[in-house]
């Protein structure tokens, strides 16, 4: 382990090769159970493509930790993908939440879903995640995250039902 000091930053284009490493490590790791058939092989190319990341990353919505130069954890946030569920008007999806298999219970998730949440204060912030990635449930819970409903992830014609989590717009201080 590296003395180094863990730095969260905005991630930027040149990210995108670790970001596309580290997002199919953890997804791996978290949803093929069964193994890698061709569904899933190809999800993870279409989904973590670097170049479609490196275009993404511009757009600054994605936050990172690392110590050094590696990679500990990623989030994604999106502010135009539609609830499925009711949350009272706009809200902000965290898309995705990554963070490194030998790097969880450290609190780097934790600490980075605090500076998603700041990114769009006014306004609420959702997920949705796998009934089976107990961990995820449990984290998210953990961090205030209110039960919202469900809805549905399909991957080569199976349907997997997954937890709409959320959390009220901070209040903003005057």
């Amino acid at each position: 382990m590296t003395t180094a000091e863990v730095l969260m930053r905005r991630a930027r284009p040149e990210d995108a090769l670790r970001i596309a490493a580290l997002a199919r490590w953890v997804w791996l790791d978290r949803y093929a159970i069964d193994g890698v058939n061709g569904d899933v092989a190809d999800y993870l190319r279409r989904e973590f493509d670097e170049q479609a990341l490196r275009q993404a990353l511009d757009l600054g919505r994605h936050w990172l930790v690392e110590r050094g130069d590696t990679l500990l954890t990623w989030a994604q946030l999106d502010d135009a993908s539609p609830c499925p569920v009711d949350a009272g008007g706009p809200a902000v999806e965290l898309k995705r939440l990554y963070v490194s298999p030998r790097s969880q219970g450290q609190g780097l998730g934790a600490r980075l879903l605090r500076q998603c949440r700041q990114e769009w204060p006014e306004q609420p912030l959702w997920l949705s995640a796998w009934v089976g990635n107990e961990d995820a449930l449990r984290f998210y819970r953990r961090e205030g995250a209110a039960y919202w409903g469900e809805t549905w992830f399909e991957l080569g014609g199976e349907q997997h039902r997954n937890e709409v989590l959320g959390w009220p717009a901070l209040e903003r201080l005057e």
